[in-house]
């Protein structure tokens, strides 16, 4: 097996990072956060920001690309994004460069390869990746309100994925956010429930799915006490699940 390591370096509604390494090859999916508390989180986590060669980006919402100009300028990184995203809306963060993609089709550079996915989320032009890096498959699907087949598919075929449980819906319906926000956060357009989250896994019983993080938890909508209770009573899937408290670190167990 090739020397990869990964950590999920924060994720929730705040902020969100992912970096995977292998040899002097890194790079990252998102920056949420400042440089300087990534650096931070790097650190803890065994990796260094200068290793990092692509910055791969899901959305423009705050709390996944507000550090990314920072991040790219300071270590001349290029920024991937959808082919379609608007030059104005990309130039706000004042990057280094840019590289677009267009979903569905496949990228390589050394040791990653990688096939963008079109999400359905209130932010324009919003991916997922699935990709191989060395000899292991991963996964990032958060910040969808959709499943789609085509999701489902890339899904069979991968090891491990970063899959979105932002709410309980128990949490979410008797909460105090105001209705027209309960909505959007569970419409098409918003995110995976814990409910989401299972349905999906019990499909993959058949697939080389083998680890799952569950991740990008609202602070305010759910909680591990209500993921774990969902997953005792309603989870068919049997493989290792880790759920990633909003704004920890979690580290690749090797």
């Amino acid at each position: 097996m090739d020397n990869i390591k990964y950590a999920v370096l924060g994720s929730g509604s705040n902020a969100n990072a992912y970096i995977f390494q292998k040899d002097n090859f890194s790079f990252i999916i998102d920056n949420g956060f400042s440089l300087k508390e990534l650096a931070r989180r790097a650190v803890i986590a065994g990796f260094e920001l200068s290793d990092v060669k692509f910055i791969l980006l899901t959305h423009t919402h705050s709390d996944h690309f507000s550090g990314v100009g920072i991040l790219s300028r300071k270590y001349k990184i290029p920024v991937v994004v959808n082919h379609l995203l608007d030059d104005d809306d990309f130039n706000k963060m004042k990057p280094f460069s840019r590289l677009d993609v267009v979903p569905g089709k496949e990228y390589q550079f050394e040791s990653l390869s990688f096939i963008p996915f079109s999400t359905s989320h209130d932010s324009c032009c919003s991916l997922g990746f699935y990709f191989s890096f060395g000899d292991e498959t991963f996964m990032l699907l958060t910040d969808t309100g959709v499943i789609t087949d085509e999701m489902r598919s890339l899904a069979k075929k991968t090891e491990t994925i970063f899959l979105e449980a932002n709410y309980s819906v128990e949490l979410l319906e008797s909460g105090s956010y105001p209705e027209f926000l309960k909505k959007r956060i569970s419409s098409d357009k918003g995110h995976l429930s814990n409910d989401d989250a299972i349905e999906f896994l019990n499909t993959m019983e058949d697939s080389e799915l083998r680890m799952v993080y569950l991740c990008h938890l609202s602070g305010s909508n759910n909680t591990p006490g209500h993921i774990m209770n969902d997953l005792e009573t309603k989870l068919k899937w049997n493989g290792n699940i880790k759920i990633c408290n909003k704004g920890e670190i979690y580290e690749s167990s090797r």
